[in-house]
């Protein structure tokens, strides 16, 4: 920057800062109104707004402006300001005006080869600027989330005058929605640029924005995109495995689209926990207001879900109550109020974020355990009426439920043993397995033919058409002939839909050859009924 007046020399010039001064030269004035004055202005006096949230112009829609402007000038006067004695200024200290609204016709202006174009002159503070360029934003179709979101930031800088309500007010929006979109520059890196690029659209990002950076990688993982449905999944077809090897190289996303946000919602509920202590006050404003009355009283808050069993991504150090163990108890639903509940937050799984009363003293309560209560006294009565043979089936099951957790106790140590040896045994196994001769026989070929769908019921015809060999590319071809005889079995369900796109990678046009092999049936149409004699011609 070549040129900036501080505010301080601008205040003993006798200024107000935040006010612009009446610096349009009067030779620039044509029409004057309101501090309003429309000049033709050279394009090498105007610069564009380093305060502009929007940082991308469609090409297409640029070209097609462009070719507008050559042919018939720009119609619509652009809007600028004079550059305050307190801004920075661009290095070209000819560049004295800076534009509010029409950075794209200033491009295509340029692009198109003219030298100067309209403007609106107007003397605007700051705030004002960034209204202009916030709101003129706005209204445009093409204006991507993140630059939004970005505009919207700025006009929330302390200094301005906003905050979230007003400028929802200002854009004639919710609270709820400029709040969603300032959040989405919680996104990471690598999620914003799958998002510039168009990889899922803003229902996706909002609630992508909503975790922790840590839960964004694993949602937008390609690797794990196949396995549990989280933001991508696979829609790439059969096509050569080179071809795919080197476009997932290019860019690890390649041949993935976005789930629904539905999906991706279902997918957030079922592995990701709620954190109590970060509740959003924002979009959970119950939920967060009731932990904090709680927290006030010195009430426990604890999580629960309506799930009967614990899901992998809820298991860990803290208990989470599946239903059977908690009660509602806040009144509200059909539910019963008692003076041993405590505040319960739905921590994963389905009403995921909501907060109420729940009771789970289910030894104490008879307000909502009374039946489970008097059954388990009946048991017992029943026990001691029993005698010696009930008290030994009941050690029996006892046992019995004993070695039962002690097995899978056991069987989840083993689980974490060979998880934790996961690295050093798949190193160990790939050393080896690129050691291994790349023949037709031997235990690589074996291992890649026993992964096959339908390997081991494929017909003799494999065998004979396309047989194993002894070289590699014999095993290539003979697996890959596997795959399409597979999906002849069992009684070629799948043949009609999957053979035939099979086959056209190879150039062959099976559509063809199964009309000369088997001829679809005419229909004849039936033979008209001989006329009755003697009836009328």
């Amino acid at each position: 920057m070549a040129r900036k007046q501080s505010v301080r020399e601008f205040q003993e010039a006798g200024a107000t800062p935040g006010v612009v001064a009446t610096t349009i030269p009067t030779e620039a004035r044509a029409v004057g109104q309101a501090g309003r004055y429309l000049a033709a202005l050279s394009l090498a006096e105007l610069f564009e707004s380093p305060m502009n949230p929007r940082k991308r112009f469609e090409a297409a829609g640029l070209e097609q402006l462009t070719a507008s402007i050559r042919e018939k000038g720009v119609l619509t006067p652009l809007l600028a300001r004079p550059v305050p004695p307190w801004a920075e200024m661009p290095a070209d200290l000819d560049r004295k005006y800076e534009i509010a609204a029409g950075h794209r016709r200033y491009r295509a202006a340029k692009a198109a080869g003219l030298e100067a174009v309209p403007v609106v002159l107007r003397e605007m503070s700051d705030t004002e600027l960034l209204e202009v360029l916030v709101i003129e934003n706005d209204q445009r179709e093409d204006v991507h989330p993140l630059e939004e979101a970005d505009g919207y930031r700025r006009l929330l800088m302390p200094g301005t005058g906003y905050d979230v309500a007003k400028v929802a007010a200002r854009i004639g929006r919710s609270v709820k929605y400029v709040y969603d979109r300032v959040k989405l520059l919680s996104l990471t890196k690598e999620a914003q640029r799958l998002f510039l690029d168009g990889r899922f659209t803003a229902g996706h990002a909002i609630l992508l924005a909503r975790l922790k950076a840590e839960d964004q990688k694993r949602a937008i993982d390609p690797e794990d995109a196949g396995f549990h449905s989280a933001l991508f999944t696979d829609e790439r077809g059969l096509f050569d495995w080179r071809e795919e090897e080197a476009a997932t190289k290019r860019d690890p996303h390649a041949g993935l689209k976005a789930v629904t946000v539905r999906e991706f919602e279902a997918w957030i509920d079922e592995h990701i926990k709620v954190d109590r202590a970060a509740i959003d006050p924002v979009l959970f404003p119950e939920t967060a207001t009731l932990i904090g009355e709680a927290h006030e009283k010195g009430e426990k808050v604890i999580p629960i879900m309506s799930l009967a069993q614990t899901p992998e991504a809820a298991r860990g150090k803290e208990r989470i109550y599946t239903e059977s163990s908690w009660k509602r108890a806040d009144g509200l639903k059909g539910s019963k109020a008692c003076d041993r509940s405590i505040l319960g937050v739905v921590s994963i799984g389905p009403g995921r974020h909501e907060a109420f009363r729940v009771c789970t003293a289910k030894e104490t309560c008879a307000v909502h355990w009374a039946k489970e209560q008097r059954e388990r006294k009946q048991r017992q009565a029943q026990l001691a009426k029993g005698g010696a043979p009930a008290q030994r089936a009941r050690q029996s099951q006892d046992e019995q439920n004993r070695k039962y957790r002690e097995e899978q106790a056991r069987k989840e140590e083993e689980r974490k043993r060979w998880e934790k040896a996961r690295p050093a045994i798949l190193a160990a196994v790939a050393a080896a397995v690129k050691k291994a001769p790349a023949r037709a026989k031997g235990a690589l070929a074996d291992l890649v033919l026993r992964g096959l769908e339908n390997y081991q019921a494929r017909s003799k015809d494999v065998e004979k058409l396309v047989p194993r060999g002894s070289t590699a590319e014999d095993l290539v071809r003979h697996a890959a002939f596997i795959v399409v005889a597979s999906q002849y079995e069992p009684r070629g369900w799948r043949a009609a839909e999957e053979v035939p796109k099979i086959a056209r990678a190879f150039g062959v046009d099976v559509r063809k050859i199964l009309d000369q092999a088997a001829p679809e049936k005419v229909q004849t149409a039936a033979k008209a009924a001989p006329a009755k004699k003697g009836g009328k011609s």
